[in-house]
């Protein structure tokens, strides 16, 4: 994804991801996690990285960050993904696989793997290519994330933000969302920087 894949807002369409679009939405979702899938999926497999493996996560169709589970917002004259929601039902983790992960990567954020707020839908990853910042392409993916959960039935949507993140914690903030929680992380070398995950929640009018 380089920066001349950059769009307008006119020149951008929001829909339901395709298949197609998995590792355009892997790249994306690892921008949004700021290091957590590097940290738990890197050197795994021989020659995959994260975004390889999450790439096969996302083409799968029954795995919660499926492109089933997610919209995007791409270039209208390339179908380029430029930006992206990944939302589901929180419950779907307590069905989630972590066994190919190692367990000292899992017990080290076990704190963020726990803290949730179970019933809601869940915005696990939001995210816009560097390219198209500051065009209102995510609070647009936000917008779509409000509607489809209260689509869907729910009362609330909830989301884990990088404590250090501030531009999204205050556009999460400026949208709504108040901190229920926040899961501790050690220092650790594969996670620069990142010291605590905000559990926020914004709950939904009818």
């Amino acid at each position: 994804m380089t920066a001349s894949s950059g769009a307008t807002p006119r020149e951008l369409v929001y829909r339901p991801a395709h298949s197609f679009d998995s590792r355009e939405i892997a790249q994306l979702i690892c921008v949004a996690g700021h290091g957590i899938y590097e940290f738990l999926f890197d050197d795994l497999v021989p020659l995959l990285n994260a975004v390889d493996l999450l790439t096969i996560g996302v083409w799968g169709d029954d795995h919660p960050i499926s492109y089933r589970h997610c919209h995007v917002a791409a270039n209208a004259a390339t179908d380029e993904v430029l930006g992206v929601a990944n939302v589901f039902p929180a419950d779907l983790l307590r069905k989630d696989e972590y066994g190919p992960i190692p367990a000292d990567r899992r017990e080290h954020v076990r704190a963020l793997l726990e803290l949730q707020d179970w019933g809601s839908m869940f915005l696990n990853a939001l995210a816009v290519s560097e390219a198209c910042r500051g065009l209102g392409v995510g609070s647009r993916l936000l917008d779509w994330a409000e509607e489809h959960a209260r689509a869907e039935g729910f009362d609330r949507l909830s989301l884990h933000v990088w404590e250090d993140n501030a531009k999204a914690v205050k556009l999460y903030r400026a949208r709504g969302f108040s901190e229920i929680g926040i899961a501790r992380i050690a220092p650790h070398p594969r996670l620069p920087g990142r010291s605590a995950s905000i559990l926020m929640r914004r709950h939904l009018p009818k």
